[in-house]
Parts: C-alpha cells; sequence; structure tokens
C-alpha cells in the first residue's frame, strides 16, 4: 500500500518553511548589487521595524503571554526603567543594560517570594 504524505505533516512543513526561507534570501542575494540602500524607502522600512520591536517589546511588558504574566507588572516595569537608564548610563552598551534589566526582574521576583 503506497503512504499518502498529508500537507499537515511536520517534514512537509518544514520542508515549504526552509524552501520560502531559502528562495527569499536567494532572491535578495540576487538583487542586493542592483540596489541603492540610502534611499527613503529603505530609511521608511527600518523605521517600521524599529517601531514594529517596540510594539513588540511593549507587549511582552504590559500583556505578556508567556510564563513572565506571573511577574508583578510593577516588577516587570522597574526591571525595563532599570535597562533603560543604565542603557544611557553605560554609553549606549546593550547587553550591560540587558543583563541588569533580567537581574533587577529576577532579583525582585525571588525577593517577592520570600
Amino acid at each position: 500500500m503506497i503512504n499518502v504524505i498529508s500537507p499537515t505533516d511536520p517534514l512537509v512543513l518544514l520542508g515549504v518553511a526552509f524552501a520560502a526561507a531559502f528562495l527569499t534570501r536567494l532572491a535578495g542575494v540576487a538583487i542586493s548589487s542592483r540596489v541603492e540602500a540610502n534611499t527613503p524607502i529603505f530609511h521608511w522600512f527600518a523605521c517600521v521595524g524599529q517601531a514594529l520591536v517596540g510594539g513588540l517589546m511593549v507587549r511582552a511588558i504590559f500583556f505578556p503571554s508567556t510564563p513572565l504574566s506571573e511577574a508583578l507588572i510593577l516588577d516587570r516595569t522597574l526591571a525595563v526603567s532599570v535597562a533603560v537608564a543604565l542603557f544611557f548610563f553605560f554609553g549606549r552598551r546593550l547587553l550591560p543594560s540587558s543583563i541588569a534589566g533580567v537581574v533587577t526582574l529576577a532579583a525582585l521576583s525571588i525577593w517577592r517570594n520570600l
């Protein structure tokens, strides 16, 4: 008997996702030498990308759908505030400020559970 492959089979879905990602990257490589990067449309795409990241971060802080929702909103807000303040204090360096935000949230969560 011949086995029929279902379109919802995880391997089929993985293959389709891989093909879509590979083909879009291949097209990008093919046309990248003919595209001028310093144009208004690319600046617009950069702004939209930054706005999406900012919106997702605000959503993750105020409306989390992960285990982060167990932390109080005050703790999440304080951790982000510490991270932003240290971001500017350390000369706009992302790694130390991110670590400080995570440590702040962890410390507040541990302190509240004592």
